[in-house]
């Protein structure tokens, strides 16, 4: 069985209900990922690194973890903290917005409870490790250095590790310090899902090639580049593969999960086999079809709707 470990913080979501009830759930940009990885391939064992706490909260995320059939076998539990939470607020045009109580969360501790190799450890071989740069960014300097280490004694022994910068401003001292640890994590990773937005604010690229040019000097070797209207471009260590053009939504209701379920379906299709090409078309229709429905997560028959008439489709 092939294993995905996401690595990262899972958050108490509050979104609008009604004008006076919040609807909860839990959610996050890793986990989010880690959700439809294992929806796409029910068949890889999903597990999830973060540390939580022991209170009713954490407990009823832990609930949800299982409920979704992920592994919560190498999240960690304190005493002294409790999950983060954030609230969401959508327009018209399905664009979101947040609110977030975070600071002292948790997760932010990861790297404090248990050494690297009492980690490494309790969490076992892994073939594939996914990261981004707000797994990151919640973390003291010093705790970016050991994440970033046990990184790479995962890939020392074997797994493929893929990042997501998935830059968010608030997260960061400045544009030079989000610069110096994204470098970082290109350095260590195999898989790296770029957006052109986020690199035009932090290195002032303008195109998809820029982007591509700049992780291959880094080493990565394996591409994906997020490019808005021009659609998706992935490269390997030294030219184009492919390119899947932008194809909107028929009706845009919630944009909050379209990077995440993009980023955990192909990695899922990548680690079960699948060529470059398909993992791309499932990514981006995957992605397409979230952002028609309210939410970070699609509830498990609704995805499986979606698949299947993908399957009819195909075969009509």
């Amino acid at each position: 069985m092939k294993s995905m470990l996401a690595i990262g913080e899972c958050m108490m979501e509050l979104s609008e209900y009604s004008t006076s009830l919040l609807h909860r759930a839990f959610a996050g940009d890793t986990y989010n990922a880690l959700v439809y990885a294992k929806q796409y391939e029910p068949k890889i064992d999903c597990q999830f690194f973060t540390v939580i706490g022991h209170d009713q909260p954490s407990k009823a995320m832990r609930a949800a973890w299982d409920k979704n059939g992920i592994n919560s076998q190498s999240a960690l539990s304190i005493e002294q903290a409790t999950i983060g939470i954030y609230a969401i607020a959508t327009d018209n045009q399905g664009e979101r917005s947040f609110s977030y109580w975070r600071n002292q969360s948790a997760a932010t501790q990861m790297m404090k409870v248990l050494t690297t190799d009492k980690l490494l450890n309790r969490i076992g071989k892994v073939d594939l490790v996914f990261f981004s740069g707000i797994s990151l960014g919640i973390l003291t300097d010093e705790d970016k250095h050991l994440l970033l280490n046990l990184i790479q004694k995962f890939r020392q022994h074997g797994a493929l590790i893929a990042f997501d910068p998935n830059y968010r401003i608030a997260m960061w001292q400045s544009v030079e310090h989000a610069k110096t640890w994204f470098d970082l994590a290109y350095q260590h990773c195999d898989i790296a899902l770029p957006g052109v937005e986020e690199h035009q604010v932090i290195y002032n690229h303008n195109t998809a090639t820029e982007v591509a040019l700049y992780c291959q000097s880094l080493a990565v070797s394996e591409i994906i580049v997020k490019s808005g209207l021009d659609g998706t471009y992935i490269y390997g260590s030294s030219s184009l593969i492919d390119h899947q053009a932008f194809n909107p939504a028929p009706q845009q209701v919630d944009s909050t999960a379209a990077g995440d379920s993009f980023a955990g379906t192909y990695l899922s299709s990548r680690l079960a086999g699948n060529s470059i090409s398909l993992a791309l078309a499932d990514a981006c229709f995957v992605a397409r079809e979230v952002v028609q429905h309210k939410g970070a997560l699609l509830p498990g028959d609704v995805y499986q709707q979606m698949m299947t008439s993908k399957i009819n489709n195909n075969c009509a």
